[in-house]
């Protein structure tokens, strides 16, 4: 029974830690401590198809990996899946599009940083932590 289990404990540590939230029993170290295992677990053991992009266009590999940032069992979509995990493709082509020049470049800049300021302001205000 166990060897069936045992391959899935970060799952049972995600369970343990929304137990935790809604019981309070583990105190914030615990969830934490469950938290980052389960993470840790989704990102380099859970069992899931390769998903590194092939040759055939719009395709992805299908073999068997483990973890969501490692990829089967062929060494070039170890880093495909690398590369795609912190830098998606359709970001890729975004970023290019946004910054293609340095006036569209200043122009989105200015366009994040002030969305990022609204979202905090807008957030600080709903929750009373915003000035008077």
């Amino acid at each position: 029974m166990w060897k069936k289990i045992l391959p899935y404990w970060g799952l049972i540590a995600l369970v343990l830690a929304i137990t935790g939230w809604l019981t309070s029993d583990f105190g914030p170290g615990g969830i934490a401590a469950l938290s980052a295992l389960s993470l840790l677990w989704f990102l380099f053991q859970a069992p899931n198809p390769c998903g590194a992009p092939i040759r055939a266009a719009g395709r992805s590999c299908r073999n068997n990996a483990r973890g969501v940032m490692r990829g089967c069992h062929l060494q070039q979509h170890k880093w495909q899946r690398m590369r795609t995990f912190f830098v998606h493709p359709r970001l890729r082509s975004c970023m290019a599009q946004l910054f293609a020049s340095p006036v569209t470049g200043l122009a989105s800049l200015g366009g994040i940083v002030t969305l990022i300021s609204t979202v905090v302001s807008t957030t600080l205000a709903l929750t009373g932590k915003g000035g008077s």
